[in-house]
């Protein structure tokens, strides 16, 4: 195994810069920031930069507009968003922007509706809600939003209770507002109110803070979120105390292992693996901190790095961002495999231009299913395709190859959602004629398979799937011995059991395709004795499954889809005869368009995922 310096791995990355090699790229330079803050009577304008691939701590040079405490911050995919806080008695309405792609800092000319101190925090793809806080300690429970497409606020749905310096965390669906206190007369708080992203109701999902306290600080992973640390009194109170919501039942747990230091007035942002959580205040003696602690959302292990703030202070604001020295908009890609032939065609996601990178699978295979780690892709079954064998591409180099491990049996016409730790494929047909429940397992750490043991509840082969955060929807496809179906089964990521959700898909059809936003699944094409162009939606809020209304732009089966963070796009297919059209589905609208750019080859039965 090659070990790097930091500084060779510096080298690469300008190497790659230069050259324009994105596709080498070994690790993109995502940071958390934390901005504002005070200590010993003096205010901050401070911006500080954690880099989440090195840990290490940094001043990116560009500061705050306006020195003050108690803020709060929202972010988009773009934007960064300090908004309000405190100083010297007099309460700020300012918006401070940051743009990830460069660093700089700017006024966008909105800014909130009423000064607020102790305000706080949480964020959708679509929009930033500042919740709670007040003007000098007159605490409300108003929400305001701020549209990212054009930084416009709004008035929102308020929360159960007035109070200020609470947490948030989130996940795609919900933002949870935690704790808080009043001065006056000072009282603590163990309140969770909840925010739907999808209709913008709030409401108390019924489930608390195992302890009341203020001046958190939170972090989120696709599963759970963290709240850490905090003040439960006045005297005697800073806490260590890490309390754990699990986004699937919302209820609350204690993980077992706290902060290593007790600190209230910390903030804190999260990494795809790691939580960070900096700067904060203790008594006795009263301190300042540098701190910044981990924790490790793979075990739930909490540690120090190593690497503290520049600048000690408590009562700052952090939000995590995609700064980088990648261009913005930096290369993402689509992969389309197997059909007749085997061939391996790349849509790139920023230009919607298809290519084919020079590397098929190793052998022609038609009704095979794919899963995805964050650097493989897992193809396996198929016509072509004996004794469950599993087919490997690499996302760093678009090379294939065989990892070793096969599934339980032979199959084709399966389907494959993931989880971040896991790739599950299930149904499918088996040779001679046996339909299958079957769902197997790759453990994306070491590439090796088992039976998770929870099967679908139905046997059936020409399915497709979608995943949330926390759940994998298997959706309709073809039951012996005549029969097309709409059923949807759900498989937990967190135990791996297997339910019905109740809900199914408007239309009953086999060799569909599928794919994801953060908010919604979506299932398009497939057949029910002619090909069809319907697309369904499943809300991953509340599940529940409609037709947005628009289709697709041709009839067929047999089609494959991948996602970007904007968009689905739908290739391939059966429609007498075979098709290299690519449709696309825009997230943000539900329209469907040709983008223009078409696969390589007509051909259907064909499987794709995205990196």
């Amino acid at each position: 195994m090659a070990i790097f310096s930091l500084n060779e791995v510096r080298t690469e990355q300008i190497k790659n810069i230069a050259n324009d090699n994105f596709e080498s790229w070994p690790e993109s330079a995502t940071y958390g920031y934390f901005g504002g803050g005070y200590k010993n009577s003096s205010v901050k304008n401070t911006i500080d930069r954690i880099d989440f691939f090195s840990d290490t701590t940094s001043a990116p040079g560009n500061n705050l507009s306006q020195a003050r405490r108690q803020l709060a911050s929202v972010s988009s995919s773009s934007y960064g968003y300090f908004g309000g806080g405190y100083k010297n008695s007099s309460v700020r309405d300012t918006i401070d922007r940051i743009d990830f792609s460069n660093e700089t800092m700017s006024l966008p000319g909105n800014d909130l509706p009423e000064a607020s101190e102790g305000l706080s925090g949480t964020s959708s793809n679509s929009y930033g809600y500042f919740g709670l806080g007040g003007p000098n300690s007159t605490y409300v429970k108003v929400i305001d939003r701020l549209d990212f497409s054009n930084e416009t606020f709004s008035a929102g749905n308020d929360l159960s209770q007035a109070r200020g310096d609470a947490g948030t965390v989130s996940n795609s669906s919900f933002g949870y507002f935690g704790g808080g206190y009043i001065l006056s007369p000072l009282t603590m708080y163990d309140t969770v109110d909840r925010i739907d992203f999808s209709s913008e109701t709030t409401s108390t999902p019924g489930n608390n803070l195992p302890q009341a306290r203020s001046n958190l600080g939170a972090v989120s992973s696709n599963s759970y979120g963290y709240f850490g640390g905090g003040a439960n009194g006045p005297n005697s109170s800073d806490l260590s105390t890490v309390d754990r919501i699990d986004f699937s039942s919302e209820t609350f747990s204690v993980p077992g292992n706290n902060l290593p230091e007790s600190r209230w007035g910390l903030s804190a942002v999260s990494s795809d693996s790691y939580g960070y959580f900096g700067g904060g205040y203790s008594s006795p003696p009263p301190t300042y901190h540098t701190t910044v602690d981990r924790i490790d959302f793979s075990n739930e292990t909490t540690s120090a790095p190593g690497n503290n703030l520049p600048q000690a202070r408590e009562r700052l604001a952090a939000l995590s961002g995609g700064a980088s020295q990648r261009p913005k908009g930096s290369r993402t890609y689509g992969y389309f495999g197997g059909g007749s032939p085997g061939r391996i065609d790349r849509l790139d996601l920023s230009s919607e231009t298809t290519s084919t990178p020079g590397n098929n699978l190793l052998s022609e295979s038609e009704g095979l299913a794919v899963s995805s780690s964050n650097t493989h892709g897992y193809f396996a079954g198929g016509e072509e395709n004996p004794q469950g064998v599993i087919q490997r591409l690499d996302f760093s180099n678009e090379t294939t190859s065989l990892p070793g491990d096969h599934f339980s049996n032979e199959r084709l016409f399966l389907t494959a959602t993931s989880s971040n730790s896991y790739g599950y494929f299930g149904g499918g047909y088996a040779p001679p004629e046996v339909y299958l429940t079957t769902v197997d397992r790759i453990d994306f750490s070491n590439e090796t398979t088992s039976a998770p043991g929870n099967n679908l509840s139905q046997a059936r082969d020409g399915l497709a799937a979608v995943s949330s955060n926390s759940y994998g929807y298997f959706g309709g496809g073809f039951s012996p011995p005549t029969s097309y179906t709409n059923r949807i089964d759900r498989i937990d990521f967190s135990n791996e059991t297997l339910s019905l959700p109740g809900n199914n898909l408007p239309q009953a059809r086999e060799r569909l395709a599928a794919c994801s936003s953060s908010s919604y699944g979506y299932f398009g094409g497939g057949d029910n004795e002619s090909t069809l162009t319907k697309v369904d939606r499943i809300d991953f809020a509340n599940e529940t499954t409609s037709a947005p209304g628009n289709n697709l732009s041709q009839a067929r089966d047999g089609l494959a889809a991948v996602s970007s963070s904007s968009y689905g796009y739908f290739g391939g297919g059966e429609a007498f005869p075979q098709v290299k059209t690519v449709d696309r589905l825009d997230f943000s609208n539900e329209t469907t368009s040709a983008p223009g750019n078409n696969l390589s080859q007509a051909r259907d039965k064909l499987t794709a995922t995205s990196n």
